[in-house]
């Protein structure tokens, strides 16, 4: 009976310390998914956004170049961030399903601003809104994201409130379509300053 007794504490106890371990693993696990990015990604990401943050700058410091060469320069900066959404399709530790969302909606930024460099000769407020559609898209893939990774702190909060920003002045852009097109490109230059912050400190910190 004693040796029996002996073995089924043994047991226990054994159970019991491979379940911590198997929580530990989960808990590790969980937070290698929501917040350490492997390096390329993490590289990338500040690349990216470095390139978005200085097509920013360039259309705040250069507003006489003319508001079609400004927006030009608003669609590289939106081609750097489709490149960036497209490229979580390689973070195997995020699911399917936000890597779907963030390529869509990647490819859907790209498009519309490859669409400002193929059809120039189309009227600048034509482009602006091309510009504006493709912003719209790429906060709410920030905001999904957001929403969807709830062990990434304080950053989850940044992403989410960069990505409503970013819908809020684009959707400004198309509602007031009235006001001075040098004054709509300088408010898709700020869109595009915080989404490349976003993007760089997001790449800093190893968040997505």
């Amino acid at each position: 009976m004693y040796v029996r007794g002996v073995s089924q504490k043994i047991t226990k106890e054994t159970q019991d310390l491979r379940s911590q371990s198997d929580g530990i693993h989960a808990i590790r696990w969980i937070y290698l998914e929501t917040i350490k990015q492997p390096g390329w990604l993490r590289g990338l990401e500040i690349v990216t956004g470095v390139l978005v943050l200085m097509f920013g700058v360039l259309v705040l410091i250069f507003p006489s170049f003319g508001v079609a060469t400004l927006i030009i320069l608003l669609s590289f900066g939106l081609i750097f961030a489709g490149i960036r959404a497209i490229s979580l399709a390689g973070y195997s530790r995020l699911s399917k399903g936000l890597r779907v969302v963030s390529v869509i909606a990647g490819i859907i930024s790209l498009i519309l601003a490859l669409m400002v460099l193929l059809f120039v000769g189309y009227g600048v407020l034509t482009l602006i809104i091309f510009v504006s559609y493709g912003l719209i898209v790429y906060g709410f893939s920030r905001i999904f994201l957001g929403y969807a990774l709830k062990k990434a702190g304080w950053f989850r909060g940044l992403m989410t409130a960069v990505g409503v920003l970013d819908i809020i002045l684009s959707v400004i852009v198309l509602a007031l379509p009235g006001l001075a097109l040098l004054t709509l490109a300088i408010i898709l230059a700020l869109v595009m300053l915080m989404s490349g912050a976003e993007s760089i400190v997001s790449g800093i910190v190893g968040h997505t």
